[in-house]
């Protein structure tokens, strides 16, 4: 006759059972769970760790013999028998609840266990339990769970074994289950049913075995560039920068002359790019040489001059490699002209671009002609106003464009000022976000306004416009209001005691007119290749595209864990310089988890976070068309597929981009028994990016970009 020791725990209020004097288990002892405590069955880790920290208070539970196991050699696919089972059921007031015990025994690899039921469970809806003996590195984490409506018992065992370079551990499942109603032996007392199970009626249950599995031979592996890490230009950055942006010149004293032996031509071309110069004279009609670097052509009859050059630039410093640029350009000369004549060029090399740099929409079509009667066209336009436990609260949304411009925008505000029962005030103005520019101070800004008594919406707008033929370039201010016509609902929610009115405006699209309150006319030369700063998206695709990321993953097995559920989730960023924004990535499931029957490690994901759904900065969201990752974490293996766009050279013909690169990183896994995780991460603190294997760009309309 022996009896467990009485434990009390006051944090959970539970106290382990003690066994009567007939020797059986008595739940009378156990205090009663709350029913809020209730769990699914895959159970908590709140449960999980409830569970463990009970069993390992049991002074003289068996404890399992460690050494041997899938880690070590000559362990086996296991077989189990238990024994000792018994189940007390009783009768509280929330229902009945019940508690198990038994021996498990492998008896192919001689190993045993001690299972206990730590608290008082719901029998119709158990939670999984922990076993004695998860106590060392080689031990199983043992879990169970008896059904007393269906009398099904289920265990199951999961091993960790730690690799020696700390690369991903490899994991071992192995799960039983037998239905016992044709097997218990049950009886009543006053206080319980009892039901055992005698030993000898229990046969040797066979074990689903699932050891680990080596699925990354199925990755098509993009090789990864052996190029060493490029330092990122800018705008600023000198030669490289103004030949993005422009690559022209000034032809200086041109003269054409007869001669015996021909006509030709002679000038001076200045390269604004480079600040080079190089005299030329040439024969008309034919393509020739100023110099090693400069082919030119003059044809009389139309008095077309054509230049086709090409330069070298190094950026110091900032970008200490040689990059060769390309332009062609041509022009209308007069036979003599003594003045400067400016010519655009093109650029053929690294890139096929014709920049067309400046502030956004100042050489918009037409800009200063259609700015003198402005005007919005209103494409999206939603408005809520809500009412939550005594605070008030508006929202609107609403996109727009200026004809003056083309500039496109979307405009929001938040706050009390545009619910009618808000505490200040109906008149405020909602400044609109400024949009990625390499020209801060000529920004377009934008404000919008709604009174939400009189339903009254109003835009302010400031932006510029460029000169042309005896024009000067302007600023203009213009505000515009206008009258709405909803179509509103209400939604109301009892259980946060909150109401929202919802409203569209009912005609779309939507002009709003405005009128001019400022003009004020500027230099003539102000937007005259104006040097953009900060970075670019061009330069920055074009001559050091890399991913910088540093990716962590985490593993819980909490209880029950089997092979089909161990899931693993994925988690980083990704900072991609070239759109001076990053994206936030999260995904969990089992196709990440390494060595298991369901991983997937050639699999494609989307770079987005699959939780929130969010985007994590409004440049990649805009700029981003499709992003896709690849992680191994069974040999480190990071890819990524990318394709983007850039617009800051030229709004009206953006560059698509389209990416690839990988890199196998060093990383490090940790085993923390005490959290039931594996956590792993490259090692490191600044973890090298990835840089693009393969890496090509297309000029397109922006017609063809939206389609």
């Amino acid at each position: 006759m022996w009896s467990f020791l009485l434990l009390s725990v006051a944090a959970l209020q539970l106290i382990l059972p003690t066994r009567g004097d007939d020797g059986r288990l008595d739940v009378q002892s156990v205090a009663k769970r709350p029913e809020d405590r209730s769990a699914t069955r895959s159970g908590s880790l709140a449960e999980s760790r409830r569970a463990r920290g009970y069993s390992l208070m049991k002074h003289d539970a068996k404890a399992s013999i460690a050494g041997v196991g899938p880690c070590t050699e000559g362990f086996e696919k296991p077989k189990y028998q238990f024994s000792d089972f018994q189940f007390n059921k009783t009768t509280i007031k929330g229902g009945d609840r019940g508690m198990a015990h038994f021996q498990l025994i492998d008896i192919v690899n001689n190993e045993s266990t001690s299972c206990t039921t730590p608290y008082l469970q719901d029998t119709n809806s158990p939670v999984w339990n922990e076993c004695d003996g998860y106590n060392d590195a080689v031990s199983p984490k043992t879990t169970f769970k008896f059904t007393a409506s269906t009398s099904e018992l289920e265990v199951s065992q999961m091993w960790i074994c730690e690799a020696e370079n700390k690369t991903h551990p490899h994991s071992y499942f192995s799960s039983a289950k037998i239905e016992l109603s044709e097997l218990l032996q049950c009886a009543d007392d006053a206080k319980q049913t009892i039901c055992t199970v005698a030993d000898d009626a229990v046969s040797p249950l066979s074990s689903e075995y699932v050891t680990p599995v080596w699925n990354s031979g199925s990755v098509e592996i993009i090789p990864p560039s052996e190029n060493a890490v490029p330092e990122t230009p800018w705008n600023p950055t000198p030669c490289i920068g103004p030949s993005f942006s422009y690559p022209n010149w000034d032809v200086q004293d041109f003269l054409y002359e007869r001669g015996d032996n021909g006509s030709s031509a002679s000038f001076r071309l200045d390269n604004h790019a480079s600040n080079q110069s190089v005299a030329c004279t040439i024969q008309e009609g034919e393509w020739s040489s100023c110099d090693n670097s400069t082919n030119v052509r003059f044809i009389r009859e139309i008095g077309e001059l054509s230049v086709n050059q090409t330069w070298t630039c190094n950026g110091d410093e900032d970008y200490p490699e040689n990059v060769i640029f390309r332009a062609v350009g041509s022009v209308t000369i007069e036979s003599d002209s003594a003045s400067s004549i400016y010519m655009k060029g093109s650029l053929t090399e690294p890139v096929e671009l014709t920049p067309n740099v400046a502030p956004e929409g100042v050489n918009y079509p037409g800009c200063l002609e259609t700015s003198e009667t402005p005007s919005w066209i209103v494409t999206s336009w939603v408005w809520n106003e809500m009412w939550r436990n005594g605070y008030n609260s508006g929202e609107l949304t609403v996109t727009f464009y200026n004809p003056a411009t083309g500039f496109n925008l979307t405009c929001s505000g938040d706050g009390e000022e545009l619910n009618r029962d808000g505490r200040y005030g109906l008149e405020r103005w909602w400044g609109c976000d400024f949009a990625s520019s390499p020209f801060s101070d000529y920004r377009t800004v934008s404000l919008i306004k709604l009174n939400p008594l009189t339903a009254v919406f109003s835009i302010d707008q400031r932006w510029y416009c460029n000169g042309h033929d005896d024009k000067l370039p302007a600023k203009f201010k213009a505000v515009g209001d206008v009258d709405t016509t909803l179509d509103c609902s209400w939604n109301n929610d009892t259980s946060t005691n909150s109401s929202i009115k919802t409203c569209y405006q009912t005609e779309l699209p939507w002009t709003v007119e405005g009128n001019v309150m400022e003009k004020t006319e500027l230099d003539q030369n102000i937007f005259f290749e104006m040097p953009p700063s900060g970075y670019s998206c061009t330069i920055a695709s074009v001559l050091a595209t890399q991913w910088k990321t540093s990716w962590m993953s985490n593993s819980l097995f909490v209880n029950p864990t089997f092979a089909d559920t161990f899931k693993t989730k994925g988690r980083f960023s990704i900072t991609f310089v070239a759109l001076d924004g990053y994206q936030g990535v999260s995904y969990e499931n089992t196709s990440l988890t390494p060595f298991l029957p369901t991983s997937e490690p050639g699999r494609w994901y989307d770079c987005k976070n699959y939780e929130t759904g969010e985007e994590t900065s409004d440049v990649w969201a805009r700029n981003s068309i499709d992003c896709k990752w690849q992680l191994d974490l069974a040999t480190g293996y990071f890819a990524i597929n990318h394709t983007w766009f850039c617009d800051d050279k030229n709004p009206d013909n953006p560059i698509v981009f389209k990416g690839s690169g990988s890199r196998f990183y060093d990383f490090s896994c940790y085993i923390d028994r005490s959290e039931d995780m594996i956590s792993c991460d490259p090692t490191g603190l600044n973890p090298p990016p990835v840089l693009p294997t393969y890496l090509s760009w297309k000029s397109m309309s922006v017609g063809e970009l939206r389609a």
